[in-house]
């Protein structure tokens, strides 16, 4: 999958794995195209009921296993026909973005660290 990282469609089946497919999509600005929806329904459910490696997903979403396997079927999919590439490129970067937020921590610096030669120190015994 040279177009898209794995690491991308990763991210992407634990959201799905997660929320599942409908709120997977929810919050975007964008909307993904009906094709693309569809086809990435077709791979991960069944008559609107997910088919097993998204249920095994959904029991242990970090599953390295189960992901590589989920992988494998975006892979196959892709390799039977190539214009799905344009679909998991669409998916992936029109579905919205987790960020993480650390908000009042004295163990993170969010700011300039020049000290000008002096001491740096994050945290309460940082380096001792």
């Amino acid at each position: 999958m040279p177009v898209i990282s794995t690491v991308a469609v990763t991210a992407f089946l634990i959201k799905l794995a997660k929320k599942g497919l409908d709120k997977a999509f929810e919050t975007g600005s964008e909307k993904v195209s009906e094709d693309a929806y569809n086809w990435i329904k077709s791979l991960f459910y069944k008559e609107s009921e997910p088919k097993k490696i998204l249920k095994e997903l959904q029991e242990d979403p970090e599953n390295a296993e189960k992901l590589s396997n989920a992988i494998a079927i975006i892979n196959n999919s892709i390799e039977d026909n190539l214009q799905f590439q344009a679909y998991i490129k669409e998916i992936i970067e029109k579905t919205p973005k987790t960020q993480s937020t650390i908000s009042n921590s004295k163990n993170v610096n969010t700011g300039n660290v020049n000290t000008a030669g002096g001491n740096f120190r994050i945290g309460d015994n940082y380096g001792n």
